[in-house]
């Protein structure tokens, strides 16, 4: 299913699959990627020694099940995984061992994330309500920068609440081998009230980063591999 143009005032009825985000483009300015992994597990600057948390996916790998949600992880090859339970944290790596490695670790050049957060501070029963708590986790990490970037919205009804479907994209300098690069991000994803709590909201996205001005390495298979997970997360009832 292909979302239409989006816009902030559509809504659609989706029983069970988010819809298929279509690409970022860079022709409109509001807001900015702001949303990067709060934790680096164990990737500290230069640890090739360092023990990292992740695990490696593997095949027929059962749901991973959070106090929030459920999620299939993705096919495929060179995946690892990190899961937390409460509250409900999941982010899924390509490894890429013959790529170069950029500014905070080889896994963080593709990542899918799944996670819970509480916006007690945000009415997401209402549309305006539900946009401000999306801005507020992308913009959320240290630094972030929202007058910078793009950002667009389009809302949907999925598995009984209220979501948005986002996509969204930024440019930032960066220090490569002691070198000034520029590091494009883009990520696409969904951003939907918890239908057992109000007062949450789980994000899920899938995010990639590069060097500015060279192709993205988000290739069929891969979109392909990042939508199925996303399509699979399952809103859990409150225990």
């Amino acid at each position: 299913m292909s979302l239409p143009a989006m816009q902030s005032s559509v809504r659609r009825r989706v029983p069970n699959r988010v819809p298929t985000l279509p690409c970022a483009s860079r022709d409109r300015r509001s807001g900015g990627w702001g949303l990067l992994i709060g934790l680096l597990l164990g990737l500290a600057a230069g640890g090739a020694a360092a023990r990292s948390p992740l695990e490696p996916v593997t095949p027929e790998m059962p749901a991973i099940r959070t106090a929030d949600f459920a999620v299939t992880p993705p096919s495929g090859e060179h995946w690892v995984y990190f899961q937390r339970a409460v509250p409900g944290y999941v982010t899924f790596r390509k490894q890429d061992p013959l790529k170069r490695q950029l500014p905070g670790g080889e896994h963080l050049a593709f990542v899918l994330e799944i996670r819970a957060g509480s916006f007690p501070t945000h009415d997401l029963t209402t549309q305006a309500g539900l946009e401000e708590a999306l801005k507020a986790a992308l913009h959320e990490s240290p630094g972030a920068d929202d007058s910078r970037g793009m950002l667009r919205t389009a809302s949907f009804v999925w598995q009984d609440t209220d979501c948005l479907s986002y996509v969204t994209a930024r440019e930032e300098p960066a220090t490569l081998d002691g070198a000034q690069i520029v590091l494009a991000w883009a990520a696409e994803g969904f951003f939907c009230r918890h239908p057992a709590n109000p007062s949450v909201a789980v994000i899920g996205q899938f995010q990639e980063r590069h060097l500015a001005g060279t192709p993205s390495r988000l290739d069929g298979v891969l979109r392909d591999d990042a939508q199925q997970t996303l399509q699979s997360v399952r809103f859990l009832p409150a225990r």
